[in-house]
């Protein structure tokens, strides 16, 4: 039997918990959210490779033992403390990647997992017997560094698998149709083909231009590396951060990879503050792992493709990949009418 639904609860008050599910293209995180951004984590999944109905039965299987776990007192803070399951609310968060109309619960496809168009927040509420906000990965990320951080508006941008955005807007996030945000469709000129000859044979004479995604994210930038420095598919492919230390050591390859991707995202980032305004950027994702020296290359890049306006402000993500479950999180508060203490803002 689920906790019972909590009243709205004065700011100074106990935290408020919400449980929240983070489905990724391999793992799903799973954690207690408060309403202060503090997390009780628990143990990770592997995410369920059968499409959605494998991902509902799941996600219902591991609520029911959370649930069980939580009125025995068996879950519990930073500090030991039992968490009372009088502090968690009825709503829970579920985020998930691919395509999907958060108004409408519905998601429309995910590539990685394998999904189509289905009622994903119906059946999951279904499922579950509770109330239940579905919200996408990045998107979420997006709401959960403005809310918890007390922004009203950012442009979030993940760098890692591929390239997304979420952009928050007084407070809300922008959705629409189910396709804002997805920056790493942008087609751009392939910084490739006339580069290190032997290697121009191995792609394909059509590939002009390639995805944002497939020149600049975490997953490409290795990608693009192993390609060009033509090795064997028996051999191991570095992962994007051995490419940034192979620049860092004078790999001129490396060096090649990283500032044609650096500068193809500075061209996208540039175009989408010079349309939707003076938006501070977010940068999350695995690259953002690359830290302050990436993030001011990433700032210059942009910048230099923008005249007459302000120089763009950038900032690294506060929560890095706890930022999707804080996202999903403040939907499920906000379903329990929960309000959220936001963290002081960073600098």
């Amino acid at each position: 039997m689920p906790p019972e639904e909590l009243s709205t609860p004065h700011p100074d008050s106990a935290p408020v918990y919400a449980l929240a599910f983070d489905v990724g293209g391999t793992d799903t995180k799973v954690a207690f959210v408060s309403n202060r951004g503090s997390l009780v984590k628990l143990p990770t999944l592997p995410t369920s490779t059968g499409g959605a109905v494998g991902l509902i039965a799941q996600i219902n299987d591991q609520y029911l033992q959370i649930q069980q776990a939580l009125r025995q007192g068996k879950i519990r803070d930073a500090d030991g403390t039992a968490l009372p399951a009088a502090r968690v609310c009825r709503a829970v968060g579920v985020g998930v990647p691919g395509v999907m109309v958060e108004d409408a619960g519905m998601t429309i496809t995910s590539a990685n997992l394998g999904w189509g168009r289905f009622p994903m927040r119906d059946r999951l509420e279904e499922a579950l017997g509770c109330p239940l906000a579905l919200g996408h990965d990045v998107r979420s990320g997006a709401l959960g560094e403005a809310l918890f951080t007390g922004r009203k508006e950012c442009f979030f941008v993940a760098i890692g698998t591929g390239i997304s955005a979420g952009i928050v807007l007084n407070g809300q996030v922008l959705n629409r149709s189910g396709f804002s945000g997805e920056i790493g469709q942008i087609l751009l000129p392939n910084p490739d083909l006339n580069c290190l000859g032997k290697a121009t044979a191995q792609i394909p004479a059509q590939a002009t231009h390639l995805p944002l995604e497939r020149i600049a994210s975490a997953e490409y930038t290795a990608r693009r590396y192993a390609l060009l420095k033509g090795l064997s598919p028996e051999t191991a492919r570095p992962t994007s951060r051995d490419v940034f230390q192979r620049e860092r050591e004078g790999d001129q390859c490396a060096h090649h990879v990283i500032e044609t991707a650096t500068q193809a995202l500075g061209v996208v980032l540039a175009a989408s503050l010079a349309t939707l305004g003076d938006l501070e950027v977010i940068v999350g994702g695995g690259q953002s792992q690359e830290g302050p020296a990436y993030l001011e290359r990433l700032r210059q890049a942009t910048a230099t493709h923008l005249v007459n306006l302000p120089e763009p402000k950038f900032s690294l993500s506060r929560f890095g990949s706890q930022a999707q479950l804080l996202g999903v999180a403040a939907q499920a508060f906000a379903k329990a009418q929960v309000p959220i203490v936001p963290l002081t803002r960073p600098s």
